[in-house]
């Protein structure tokens, strides 16, 4: 009887955990390794005394169709549910609350002005035209959205006010932890069309997800991957575990789905254009500081969006126990504060005691008297944290997926650097990377998964 072919899968975030599960379902023997001591990457929910915080993402949007079957598979289905869409802007002392899915809210608004709004409308018809440019899978086929930043693109086609109380502390670190000045307006298109649309949540949080499936496929902790080399006979990984222990494995083949700049450090083999392409692609950096409170602050919304002129120091704050019932127990309070990147680049090597301190003191501006209801604070740091793809990044993409075609279909790549990023973009770029794999192996896919084409080149080694 034939063994079944194995495959090793680096990094236990959720393009590597999905990777494996898709693997795993197709009769493959599959094993991840994770350099941290737990599994969820940039998707991982923690328990802090007695507080499930997120140290990374934390919104899911009900049009990530491929997760929400994911969920279903992995009988989730009633542990995820809908989430408060009502989000909210400061401006001066006044905070105007809009719903992700009603675009009518935005005509009914007090935020901004006539002016501001019939620009918003009369930009509409442009917007709508490049949507075909605005998906998951055809990002990299625009061309007049690729070279113009977000704020180019909203002084063309917008307002002054639209750009400091709307894509400002939307875009420049409420989504993506950047300045829009750095992001190209494809994202923020994007990100527009995709993002700002209703959520689903959990009460144990979104890691709930890479929780289960890290449960469901075998992983190694504390694996810290020095090598990926292609051989004869398949590959070779080696890595370092707990104890300072080098391990050579063989595999037929391997998925690498750690962010990109990490990948030409493991793949020696990578052709010199294509390892200074990865090593470049820029990613945010972000303090991720989290506070639960014996009450909540008096806030209906989910998130509250700052904007730079408004405070200088915050560009939003999460509010977790509006999101759904039963995310915080016994009627009290946690949200997470998002700095701007001024004060994460000042603070960043500080002490968590330090950090939370200034931070505390940032959110007293926004809610007094919070200071004196904090029960616990926690602090993550995300370096990487999300992509920032400036004007011209989408060619560069191109060039890149263009000099990928032919490449040894044995080690593929995922991550959340083949479009937007996002959860939901590294998922799919886990399922894109197994169908590949798939199809090298002369397997085939669970009947009941039935990856969608992926109609770029490929991004195999």
């Amino acid at each position: 009887m034939p063994t079944s072919p194995t495959v090793l899968v680096v990094g236990a975030g959720i393009a590597g955990l999905t990777a494996a599960w898709r693997l795993q379902q197709a009769g493959v023997s599959v094993r991840v390794l994770e350099r941290d001591g737990a599994p969820g990457g940039r998707m991982r929910t923690i328990d802090h005394h007695g507080f499930r915080i997120e140290t990374g993402a934390s919104i899911l949007g009900r049009n990530y169709t491929g997760m929400l079957r994911l969920i279903e598979e992995l009988g989730l289905t009633r542990q995820f549910g809908p989430a408060n869409t009502l989000c909210a802007f400061q401006r001066g002392n006044a905070v105007h609350r809009l719903r992700t899915h009603a675009r009518a809210d935005l005509l009914r608004t007090r935020l901004i002005g006539a002016r501001t709004k019939a620009a918003v409308f009369r930009a509409l018809p442009t917007f709508l035209a490049h949507r075909r440019c605005l998906d998951w899978d055809s990002m990299d086929r625009n061309t007049y959205l690729d070279d113009l930043s977000a704020t180019e693109y909203a002084h063309r086609h917008l307002t002054r006010e639209a750009i400091d109380y709307l894509i400002e502390p939307l875009f420049g670190g409420g989504i993506v932890l950047a300045s829009p000045d750095r992001l190209a307006a494809a994202d923020m298109l994007f990100y527009t069309a995709k993002l700002l649309v209703p959520h689903i949540n959990s009460p144990q949080g979104v890691g709930l997800l890479t929780r289960t499936l890290a449960r469901r496929v075998p992983v190694q902790l504390d694996a810290r991957v020095r090598c990926v080399r292609p051989e004869a006979e398949g590959v070779s990984v080696t890595w370092r575990d707990a104890d300072g222990r080098d391990h050579t494995e063989q595999a037929e083949a391997a998925v690498v789905a750690v962010p990109a700049p990490q990948v030409p450090a493991l793949l020696p083999g990578l052709p010199r254009a294509d390892g200074a392409y990865l090593a470049s692609v820029p990613y945010s950096r972000a303090l991720i500081i989290s506070l639960a409170t014996e009450r909540p602050p008096a806030e209906r919304a989910f998130a509250l969006f700052l904007s730079q002129r408004e405070h200088p120091s915050l560009v939003g704050v999460e509010l977790h126990h509006n999101k759904i019932t039963g995310r915080v127990d016994d009627g009290r309070g946690l949200m997470t504060l998002h700095p701007r990147q001024d004060f994460t680049d000042r603070w960043w090597g500080a002490t968590d005691d330090i950090v939370t301190e200034q931070a505390v003191a940032a959110a007293e501006r926004v809610f007094p008297g919070i200071r004196s209801t904090v029960l616990t604070s926690h602090v993550s740091r995300q370096d990487p944290a999300l992509v920032v793809r400036p004007p011209g990044g989408y060619a560069e993409l191109r060039a890149f997926n263009g000099r990928r075609g032919s490449r040894d279909p044995r080690i593929q790549l995922a991550g959340d650097y083949f479009g937007p990023s996002s959860t939901y973009g590294a998922l799919r770029s886990g399922e894109q990377a197994t169908a590949r794999l798939l199809r090298h192996l002369g397997l085939h896919p669970r009947a009941s998964y039935q990856p969608r084409p992926d109609t770029r080149s490929s991004h195999s080694t």
